[in-house]
């Protein structure tokens, strides 16, 4: 609801299929958000989050990243994460949120 109040939704982008990354990240956060497939890795790589030939059988892997992206695109604020663990908490993201230039414009992120 907090999110929805700042006028951002929650989105991941993933480079496996969405039915494997959907149970993945089940079993890794409570809530439950929108999960995006991109397996030619076309958004990722464009954001320069893949880590290439980073997975367990060599395949690529995006990094563990957090963004803030407005509507038309722009990056307002990257945290990329080392571990899962390390993934800021939605408190953190709000406070991002809320401090990110245009956030009183109800610009989305």
């Amino acid at each position: 609801k907090e999110f929805e109040s700042l006028n951002t939704r929650v989105v991941a982008i993933s480079v496996d299929n969405t039915e494997y990354a959907s149970k993945v990240w089940e079993g890794v956060v409570n809530r439950r958000f929108t999960i995006l497939s991109d397996p030619g890795a076309r958004v990722i790589r464009s954001y320069g989050l893949l880590h290439p030939s980073a997975g367990m059988e060599g395949q690529d892997i995006a990094l563990d990243t957090t963004l803030l992206v407005d509507f038309d695109g722009h990056e307002r604020w990257r945290r990329v994460s080392e571990t899962l663990p390390d993934l800021p908490t939605a408190e953190e993201i709000l406070t991002r949120i809320r401090e990110t230039p245009h956030a009183s414009e109800g610009e989305a992120r």
